[in-house]
């Protein structure tokens, strides 16, 4: 009889185990992870959506061509910008313009920076499955299911002096970043401290302006037009990717700008070395 309470017992505690270890690795799965360096991360769900924005859409720019694109794999992306507190823990010095606390952007950073401290976290962490979001990636992050300029609704304003309504709660812009204590001081601000989108994502319109993996070629109006100009805009195209070019594709907008450039469709570029104080980044982890 002890013999079979004791198997029973035995029995009941790995059951309970096994039970206990699947719960909390599939919530890793289909919610978050936190990494070694405290790092939160969002599981975006593979999937298709249309990106870029119509030619009804306020602001629109000329390379901003609406067409579908699929996601075919799920992936992992940072719930905030990296602050300069996540840099202080891998990289030396602190690069950033605004060194207000450990919960700020880092900002003033290249897109060499970037990947630096995305090497050094991949050699922290024994892995090489960090790195900067694509720009199909990123835009389907922010939009979060959604269709309208910001991933919370349209553009009604392009005034630094109204708030816009979909974008004043989710967003540190030109009406929000410096309008108050004292008005005029424009400047990034702590992450986490608006709302975040559907998917659980801060800061993706606003704050620092995030520089993403995809090249691009220069383009001037004495050239073959403006804008950033890849290959990827090409309806039904799979997972793309823009790998020619000088310069690198940067999106949303930043602590200074007008709404115009806060929405979800909208790009630019700067060379790989150029410094901003609105410039940050956000990484993603594959699966």
């Amino acid at each position: 009889m002890r013999l079979k309470s004791l198997f029973d017992i035995l029995f009941f505690l790995l059951i309970f185990a096994l039970i206990h270890a699947s719960v909390l690795s599939d919530a890793r799965a289909q919610n978050f992870f936190i990494n070694k360096i405290g790092m939160k991360f969002v599981l975006i769900p593979a999937g298709s959506f249309i990106m870029g924005s119509p030619d009804s859409e306020k602001g629109r720019q000329k390379d901003e061509k609406q067409h579908k694109v699929i996601i075919s794999k799920s992936f992992y992306m940072s719930e905030t910008e990296v602050t300069q507190g996540q840099w202080d823990r891998l990289v030396f010095p602190n690069p950033s313009s605004f060194k207000l606390g450990n919960y700020y952007p880092v900002d003033t950073v290249s897109w060499d920076d970037a990947i630096e401290f995305i090497r050094f976290l991949n050699k922290r962490e024994g892995t090489h499955t960090y790195r900067l979001p694509t720009e199909a990636e990123w835009e389907y992050a922010c939009r979060a299911g959604s269709l309208t300029a910001f991933a919370t609704g349209d553009v009604t304003t392009f005034s630094c002096k109204e708030p816009e309504a979909a974008l004043v709660d989710h967003a540190w812009y030109c009406y929000n970043s410096g309008g108050f204590s004292p008005a005029g001081d424009f400047k990034p601000h702590p992450v986490k401290l608006l709302k975040p989108n559907k998917w659980g994502l801060y800061d993706m319109h606003g704050n620092v302006q995030e520089w993403v993996q995809d090249s691009c070629k220069w383009r001037t109006m004495w050239s073959a037009g403006t804008g950033t100009i890849t290959r990827t805009y090409v309806d039904g195209i799979t997972d793309p990717l823009e790998t020619k070019g000088e310069h690198r594709v940067v999106r949303g907008g930043g602590w200074f700008q007008n709404s115009k450039y806060q929405r979800c469709a909208y790009r630019t570029n700067y060379k790989p070395v150029a410094r901003r104080n609105s410039l940050g980044f956000r990484i993603v982890r594959e699966q």
